[in-house]
């Protein structure tokens, strides 16, 4: 169960850390075009290992009853890179 928290944080906490990466370069020098396409690849496979680590995390929820208080909190973890991701989106759509 440990072992599920944990690297459903560190692939939430990597998720972000590239994803705003690319933000940050793409924004850095936003007539290019050449971050598009890693971006878009990135965040197909992000979400898809994302929904994974979610499912992951709710099905030990509802399997496991002594880690519930950290298991939610992980959930949150890993339900926070959904807004950061459209407020991203937003800021490069409106930067166009």
């Amino acid at each position: 169960m440990e072992n599920i928290i944990t690297t459903s944080k560190s692939i939430a906490i990597i998720s972000f850390g590239v994803g705003t990466i690319l933000f940050a370069l793409q924004l850095y020098n936003p007539s290019s075009d050449v971050l598009i396409g890693p971006g878009i690849v990135f965040i197909f496979i992000a979400t898809i290992i994302n929904i994974i680590s979610f499912l992951a995390l709710i099905f030990s929820l509802l399997g496991t009853k002594g880690y519930r208080i950290k298991t939610l909190k992980t959930i949150g973890v890993v339900l926070l890179n959904i807004p950061i991701a459209v407020i991203y989106f937003y800021i490069l759509i409106e930067s166009i």
